[in-house]
């Protein structure tokens, strides 16, 4: 069998590493989220708390580009982490009165630095893990960020009832004193001959991430779909159970647990499956999870809806871990450093988009209407990203 270890380092630790960078920062986030929203009474501002972190990684996605692509990716991640604990512990020598004000630019500032962790994992494993063994290794990484991202927020009501925002920030600054050790743990990858592209010229190309390979294009297009599917999501853990089954707050509650758990389901199903996922047509991961969402909400029904729902979810997991895992694998070394920029920015912020737009469309049309415009965009998308549509509008073009 062959081993991920690489000399005395190994990247068997990325997992742990993201469950804890995730889980400390997911936690000072819900908690900050859910002040806000007591204090101001606005529910926009609460969500926008959430969605802050996301914001500098958009914009500053070319530096981080440049980054990626002139640094080794282990270095990188300890830079990120010891930026991270170097703030967080300078936040907690603030004055009471600003607390909340400077924890809210922290997670501003901070939110680059995390995309870079997250980014840069990625290019360790491509470059230390055996390729027959990337596929398990990806996903075992996503789960482990999965992991600490639901960890965290569920310990952010009991440990806010029990610390101060201060005494958040400092669990916080411990679990980055984990993960920046745990960063020194990353093996290096294998010294790269250098491609020349050292003048001005090739420093512009490098300045922007860019995907040029059409197949690769088309195949992180699939990959946004993701985040469409994951804004409607968001949106429906709330309006199914009361529009839809006509529930309250209980049933609410319910439905986050039933998804919590479907979404781990679907992680864990991959990994036993990893051989197999790459055998079925790339087209069929993002049509099959539509079928079960559509009846989900036609059942109308308690338990049916639940357990269609949950099928939905399961099958969304492993729909998003074969494209985030073929994306990665199917990457050149040139272009790995854009396609993770890309991943690590683009994704979010469809999420934040479609969480807007289809929570807009929930109230004017209503969930079922809103699914069937999900499941339509879905079988467009693929359609359109197919081999046969690329080789219809190129046809078209010619003729």
């Amino acid at each position: 069998m062959t081993s991920f270890r690489t000399g005395p380092r190994s990247p068997h630790c990325t997992p742990v590493l993201l469950f804890v960078n995730t889980s400390g920062s997911f936690l000072v986030l819900v908690s900050l989220s859910t002040l806000v929203g007591s204090a101001t009474g606005s529910g926009l501002l609460a969500a926008a708390v959430l969605s802050a972190p996301w914001l500098p990684a958009l914009l500053m996605a070319a530096p981080l580009n440049r980054l990626l692509d002139r640094h080794a990716p282990e270095r990188l991640v300890r830079l990120a982490e010891a930026v991270s604990l170097a703030l967080t512990a300078a936040a907690l020598l603030t004055p009471q009165r600003a607390l909340l004000a400077v924890a809210g630019v922290l997670l501003l500032v901070r939110g680059f630095f995390e995309a870079v962790t997250r980014a840069a994992t990625a290019l360790v494993l491509r470059d230390t893990v055996p390729a027959q063994r990337l596929d398990r290794a990806n996903t075992v990484a996503e789960i482990g960020k999965l992991t600490g991202v639901s960890v965290g927020a569920a310990l952010a009501g009991p440990a806010s009832a029990v610390l101060s925002l201060r005494g958040l920030i400092a669990v916080n600054a411990a679990t980055l004193v984990l993960s920046a050790l745990l960063a020194w743990a990353l093996p290096s990858a294998p010294a790269k001959a250098p491609d020349g592209a050292t003048d001005g010229d090739g420093a512009r190309a490098t300045a922007r991430p860019r995907v040029d390979d059409p197949a690769l294009r088309r195949l992180f297009a699939r990959f946004l779909l993701v985040s469409f599917w994951q804004g409607f999501h968001t949106v429906a853990v709330t309006v199914v159970p009361v529009q839809v089954l006509g529930g309250g707050t209980r049933l609410v509650g319910v439905f986050v647990a039933v998804s919590s758990v479907a979404l781990f389901a679907g992680s864990l199903a991959a990994l036993p499956v990893q051989r197999h996922l790459a055998r079925v047509p790339s087209a069929v991961w993002a049509v099959l999870p539509m079928p079960p969402l559509l009846a989900a909400l036609l059942a109308g029904r308690t338990v049916p809806t639940l357990a269609l729902y949950a099928l939905f979810l399961v099958l969304f997991e492993v729909a998003y871990l074969h494209y985030n895992n073929r994306l990665l694998a199917t990457a050149s070394a040139a272009e790995l450093p854009s396609v993770v920029t890309l991943r690590a920015t683009l994704l979010p912020s469809g999420v934040a988009v479609s969480i807007l737009a289809l929570g807009g469309l929930c109230d004017l049309v209503g969930p079922l209407s809103t699914a069937s415009v999900v499941a339509v965009v879905t079988v467009l998308v693929t359609a359109s990203t197919g081999t046969a549509g690329h080789a219809w509008r190129r046809r078209v073009r010619d003729a």
